[in-house]
């Protein structure tokens, strides 16, 4: 599983956020998406053997969003001390 970050753009729009959650979901592959607090970031996680990041771009594209790819990096796990999965 990876964590990808995105930067958008023309995020103007209010009430989008539910929006782009929403469809970025019921994509294949995608298991979490959180817009941040300002509406200009999203963060997406996702297993690369399902979707691939440019996907996800061009995912965000047709909702309307132009984005930025800032960063993927593992994701990491969300337990306690980091043995389980």
């Amino acid at each position: 599983m990876l964590l990808a970050s995105f930067t958008l753009k023309d995020s103007t729009n209010s009430g989008f956020g539910a929006e782009i959650e929403n469809s970025l979901q019921q994509l294949p592959g995608v298991s979490d998406v959180l817009i941040g607090d300002v509406y200009d970031t999203c963060s997406i996680v996702y297993d690369e053997m399902k979707i691939s990041s440019q996907m996800l771009r061009n995912a965000l594209r047709a909702a309307g969003y132009d984005s930025n790819l800032e960063e993927i990096v593992p994701k990491k796990s969300s337990s306690c001390c980091g043995s389980c999965s």
